[in-house]
């Protein structure tokens, strides 16, 4: 696999500040469990919702549209407890800050490792998931199924800093990291290599195309990206949708349902289709762990 050579692309300011906010996320990481969870994420969470009030408004309203049956009560409630989902996931994020592999398999445990494993023993494949729960473990998967590499596709950040920040932190063994973009000329390029694992988090807001295809997700009509859709259905790559349940602050548990199997004949969109009614169902089971301060729904259908 093609190493990621981004960081000669800094100038020297640059790599300068990436490794100060390197060492910066390297200091929380290496606090004390009770320190980073019951005290961090604490103040994080009276920050944002108490006193910013972060969102409150992107967040209630894609509430409402989504959840119309239920009151403004329950919204609030659901609301502040993704206030408080959202500061773990920000602490979550900088305890992977150059942890050990023996340290991050404790943080997500994967039950069905051995049945996935020899399923797609030797082929290459796609796995689906969302913005929900510790997103940011999906990486971890490498771990657990040393028989593929972890093909993480990420959506680039504008500030080069910050880019080369967050692809440090994700980094481990068995990962690679790709851009969104570049996701089909990769696999093309490696194919023939040891088989890859595509993993691609789905459900950010989609760029309006020529002719999208619509689908009724969370009561709104919706875009989603098709592009490993298409890749599936090209290449014959069998697709697993996959989320996890929270055990406890920062540890997760990993689940997955096989949603296409490589071979069997489907209607274009069906794929993403599936992903998108396994998705809609997990985020309705618990709906504060999905991220709802994003702007899913700024695409309306005319």
């Amino acid at each position: 696999m093609a190493a990621d050579n981004s960081r000669y692309n800094l100038t020297l300011m640059q790599r300068c500040c990436v490794s100060l906010l390197y060492g910066l996320c390297r200091g929380v990481a290496i606090m004390p469990r009770w320190v980073r969870y019951y005290v961090l994420e604490e103040i994080i969470y009276f920050i944002m919702h108490h006193l910013m009030r972060y969102r409150r408004k992107v967040v209630m309203e894609n509430l409402r549209n989504s959840f119309p049956e239920r009151s403004e009560k329950e919204l609030k409630q659901i609301a502040s407890r993704f206030s408080r989902n959202l500061a773990e996931q920000m602490i979550n994020t900088l305890s992977l800050t150059g942890l050990s592999s023996k340290r991050r398999l404790k943080l997500l445990t994967f039950p069905e490792a051995e049945r996935y494993a020899s399923e797609i023993a030797g082929r290459n494949c796609v796995s689906l998931a969302g913005h929900y729960g510790a997103w940011e473990y999906m990486s971890i998967i490498g771990l657990h199924d040393k028989g593929h590499v972890a093909v993480g596709v990420y959506h680039s950040l504008e500030s080069s800093v910050f880019d080369e920040l967050f692809k440090r932190i994700r980094m481990g063994e068995n990962v690679a990291l790709v851009p969104r973009n570049e996701v089909m000329r990769y696999f093309i390029r490696n194919r023939e290599g040891n088989p890859m694992n595509i993993g691609l988090i789905a459900d950010q807001n989609q760029y309006r195309v020529k002719d999208p295809h619509w689908i009724t997700f969370l009561n709104q009509d919706t875009i989603f990206a098709d592009g490993a859709e298409q890749l599936a259905r090209r290449f014959s790559l069998p697709v697993y949708y996959l989320w996890l349940k929270r055990r406890r602050r920062g540890e997760y548990e990993l689940h997955l349902e096989l949603i296409y199997d490589g071979n069997e004949e489907v209607a274009e969109h069906e794929i993403t289709e599936r992903y998108a009614r396994c998705l809609e169902q997990t985020i309705r089971e618990c709906p504060e762990l999905w991220l709802w301060s994003h702007r899913r729904w700024k695409q309306k259908r005319e």
